[in-house]
């Protein structure tokens, strides 16, 4: 929702200015789902509200719950009929929203059911925004929580591609008065596209970069992630080294262990030596996830934690994340609007 939007309309039909705190105090404390659920608010209001602006920019098709673990998954349908996923986790006890920034996705990466949807538009910042919304009114409604914790920008698309949404997605996201997830639980995962890392370094310092690596030799990362082509390996140890010398945040790099692919010893030193040309490298750290495959289907746990054994026999920062939602396709990889 524009809260914007409604702050000017409420100005401009000359109500007074407490109207716009009782809709801020509606949508993003009470986080009612719909405008008659707004009780401080007058019928005829209300009714405008309602005709005018949507709480949401979707509307649900489908909910799905994991039956291994506190997972969902919803399928959206917005208003020019196309669809989203978005993802609710419990991790360690908080609540995180993983988020779309595109319909479908140009990169193409070769583990990933949302490339294979081909690339059909970029999400508005509202209608990225709007997904954390819906889900806080979902656990709100659930008694389930009072508020979101973390975000993380992991859902179909690739964030950086549709770069001026995401950031005023984000900007909206943190905003203390509306949905006031704070930016160090905000978290961006890109494919590699590095020539937005600077301006991401000015724009948003303090949310968390993740890069998806998945390999550290570039012919074979040109076959697992397309736009290696453009974005290459020696490109990418350039932008993070001015990254980190322009925020100080430490960095993360995401590797999704592909049984059989990329799990090999070479693989592990190759990693290693790459990360070693990054300067101020004691600020990477590897976060490996198992490739899922399809829906209960797995890279084994065995061969991530003999990659993860390795890459500690290098004094590397290295932690096994774990992946929720996999028997409902909510999975990193899985999400395909279907």
């Amino acid at each position: 929702m524009n809260f914007d939007s409604v702050k000017q309309f409420i100005k401009d039909s000359n109500l007074p200015a407490y109207r716009a705190a009782q809709v801020k105090d509606a949508v993003y404390k009470n986080a009612v789902s719909a405008w008659d659920e707004a009780t401080t608010l007058p019928a005829d209001l209300k009714e405008k509200l309602k005709k005018n602006f949507p709480l949401l920019t979707f509307t649900l098709n489908k909910i799905q719950h994991s039956k291994k673990d506190r997972a969902a998954k919803a399928l959206l349908k917005l208003e020019d009929g196309l669809k989203i996923e978005t993802v609710l986790m419990n991790m360690g006890g908080s609540w995180t929203v993983c988020v779309s920034t595109q319909i479908g996705c140009a990169v193409g990466c070769s583990f990933c059911f949302t490339g294979r949807m081909k690339f059909k538009r970029d999400l508005t910042w509202e209608e990225i925004s709007d997904q954390v919304l819906f889900w806080l009114q979902y656990v709100k409604k659930e008694n389930l929580a009072e508020r979101i914790s973390n975000v993380v920008f992991m859902g179909m698309g690739e964030p950086l591609l549709n770069y001026v949404s995401t950031v005023k997605a984000v900007k909206e996201i943190s905003n203390p008065d509306r949905l006031a997830v704070g930016m160090r639980h905000i978290s961006i995962s890109t494919s590699g596209v590095a020539d937005k890392f600077h301006n991401l370094a000015v724009d948003l310092p303090q949310v968390n970069l993740a890069l998806s690596l998945h390999s550290a030799d570039d012919e074979e990362r040109n076959k697992i992630v397309p736009l290696n082509r453009k974005f290459n390996l020696e490109t990418l140890q350039k932008a993070l080294t001015e990254y980190i010398a322009m925020t100080g945040r430490q960095v993360f790099i995401e590797y999704t262990v592909v049984d059989g692919v990329n799990d090999r010893p070479e693989h592990i030193r190759r990693l290693g030596k790459w990360i070693s040309g990054i300067k101020d490298n004691y600020l990477v750290h590897v976060n490996l996830i198992a490739c899922n495959k399809a829906r209960g289907e797995v890279t084994p746990e065995k061969t991530v934690k003999l990659f993860a054994k390795g890459l500690q026999g290098m004094n590397i920062s290295v932690s096994i994340r774990k992946s929720l939602g996999n028997d409902i396709s909510a999975a990193c990889g899985q999400l395909a609007a279907k």
